[in-house]
C-alpha cells in the first residue's frame, strides 16, 4: 500500500534575497532552470510553481524528498554560482505547509496583508492544475491554504486599508513628484500588477494616462477602464516624452525601456523631470537610464521603507493570522492522524472478517455433515478468537521479554483492560 507523498518546498524571496535588488539578479535564470528540471524528475509527482514580483517558490510532492531536496539544491547553486544559504531555503512537510499559509494569507509579502498573493497564489495553482502537475496531495494543500486566506481576511484586520505594491508605487511617486493632479502618466504593462497601479491611480487627477502593452488589445482594455490612451510599443519614445511619471509593471525577461528610449524622449523636453518607477521583477527599465539628465529611476527596492511602516502597523493582527493559521495547522495534523488510524482500523476490519469468513464456511460444512451443532459453534468460536489474538499475544510476549513496558500498557489501553491491570496490582 502506497503512503502519503512527502512535500518539499524551494522558496527565494525578497526576504531571503536580501531585498529586492539582489532578487532581480537571481530569478530569471533559476525560474527556468527549477521548471524545466521538476518536469523531468522521475521522483516529482506533483508541482506547483508561484511567480510573483518578489518571490520564487517550488512546492513539490514526492516519494522522496531526499533526492528531490538534493536536485532543488543542485539547480539553485549551478545557476547562481556564488549562492550561499542565505539566498534560498528548502522547507518540509509541516514547515512547507505552515509556509504556503502565511504566504497565501500576505503575511510574507513584501507589503503585509496585501490581497493580490491570494489571487497569484490561486492562479499559479490552476495553471499547474490544467498542466497536468497536480494530484490528491497538493490539491489538498492548496485548497487549505486558500481557506486560510479567507479566514484572515475574514476574522482579522490584517488586509483592512491594507496597501499594495501598487498602492506603495502610486505613493512612492506622489512623495517624489508631489500631486499626481494635472500629470501625464503611462503605465507600460497591462497584466495584474498594471491592473493594480491603475486602480490606485482613480481620483487622483492625472491629466492623461497612457497604457502600452506588448499585447495591443490589453492595452486598450486598461485604457477604457482608466478613461485613458493606449499607445503600441513602437511609439514608446513619444510616450515617455509627453510623461511626467513613467510606471512599468512588465513580466519580460530584458529590458523593455533602454536609455536610447529615454534619450530620445528627453530629448524633446530637456528641462522637464521625469520619474520612473519599476515594479518589474526582473527590472525591465535599463539601469543606466539615470544616465540620463532629469532622469530619476525608483525599482521595487524603494519600496522597503514603505513595506516597514505597514508591518509596523499590523503587527496585532500578524499575531491574530498566526493564531489562525496554528489552528488550521492543528486540523491539519489532526485529520492526519485520524487517516492513520483509519487505515490501521481498516486493515485491521478487513483480517477479522476474512477469518470469520473462513470460519463460517467451515463450520457450515461441518453442519452440513451432520455434526452436532453446539460443537461446531464452540469450535467456530474459539477458532476466531485464537487467530485473531495469535500474532497480538505473541508480538505482546516478545515486547514484555524485550522490557518495552510502553508497548505493553498500550496494548492494555487499546484493549480496554488498563483499570482492571491496575486494580490486579493493586490487590
Amino acid at each position: 500500500m502506497r503512503g502519503p507523498l512527502m512535500l518539499v518546498s524551494l522558496h527565494i524571496t525578497h526576504s531571503s534575497a536580501g531585498g529586492m535588488e539582489c532578487l532581480n539578479d537571481i530569478i530569471p535564470g533559476i525560474e527556468d532552470a527549477v521548471g524545466k528540471a521538476l518536469a523531468e524528475s522521475k521522483d516529482v509527482e506533483e508541482y506547483v510553481i508561484i511567480r510573483t514580483c518578489n518571490r520564487l517558490e517550488a512546492y513539490v510532492a514526492t516519494d522522496d524528498n531526499h533526492d528531490v531536496r538534493l536536485m532543488m539544491e543542485r539547480i539553485v547553486r549551478k545557476t547562481i554560482p556564488y549562492s550561499d544559504r542565505e539566498f534560498w531555503y528548502i522547507l518540509q512537510d509541516n514547515e512547507c505547509i505552515k509556509h504556503l499559509f502565511t504566504v497565501v494569507c500576505g503575511i510574507d509579502s513584501l507589503i503585509v496583508g496585501e490581497d493580490q498573493i491570494q489571487h497569484q497564489t490561486r492562479d499559479a495553482f490552476m495553471k499547474a492544475q490544467k498542466e497536468g502537475h497536480v494530484g490528491k496531495s497538493l490539491y489538498a494543500l492548496f485548497n487549505n491554504a486558500i481557506i486560510v486566506g479567507k479566514r484572515v481576511r475574514t476574522e482579522t484586520e490584517l488586509n483592512k486599508g491594507a496597501v499594495s505594491v501598487g498602492y506603495a508605487a502610486i505613493e512612492l511617486a506622489e512623495k517624489e513628484i508631489g500631486s499626481l493632479d494635472g500629470k501625464n502618466i503611462a503605465i507600460i504593462g497591462a497584466g495584474d500588477m498594471a491592473g493594480v497601479i491603475a486602480k490606485n491611480l482613480v481620483g487622483k487627477g492625472p491629466e492623461t494616462v497612457f497604457v502600452s502593452n506588448r499585447t495591443f488589445e490589453r492595452a486598450q482594455e486598461l485604457a477604457k477602464e482608466l478613461g485613458g490612451t493606449a499607445v503600441t510599443l513602437d511609439r514608446l519614445d513619444g510616450m515617455i516624452a509627453r510623461s511626467d511619471l513613467v510606471l512599468v509593471a512588465t513580466s519580460a525577461k530584458h529590458d523593455v525601456v533602454t536609455k536610447e528610449n529615454v534619450e530620445r524622449a528627453m530629448a524633446e523636453r530637456p528641462d522637464r523631470p521625469l520619474l520612473m518607477i519599476d515594479v518589474s521583477v526582473p527590472t525591465n527599465i535599463a539601469k543606466d537610464v539615470v544616465e540620463v539628465p532629469n532622469v530619476k529611476l525608483s525599482t521595487m527596492a524603494a519600496l522597503d521603507a514603505i513595506a516597514a511602516e505597514n508591518v509596523a502597523k499590523r503587527k496585532g493582527e500578524i499575531n491574530a493570522a498566526e493564531r489562525i493559521i496554528r489552528q488550521e495547522m492543528q486540523k491539519i495534523e489532526d485529520e492526519r492522524k485520524a487517516r492513520d488510524a483509519n487505515i490501521t482500523i481498516r486493515e485491521f476490519s478487513i483480517m477479522c472478517e476474512r477469518i470469520r469468513s473462513e470460519e463460517a464456511a467451515m463450520a457450515k460444512s461441518h453442519l452440513g455433515n451432520g455434526d452436532d451443532p453446539d460443537k461446531v459453534i464452540d469450535d467456530m468460536s474459539h477458532a476466531i478468537v485464537k487467530m485473531i489474538s495469535a500474532e497480538f499475544i505473541k508480538n505482546l510476549r516478545r515486547a514484555a521479554l524485550d522490557g518495552d513496558s510502553e508497548t505493553v500498557e498500550a496494548a492494555a489501553r487499546l484493549f480496554g483492560l488498563i483499570k482492571e491491570h491496575n486494580d490486579k496490582e493493586k490487590e
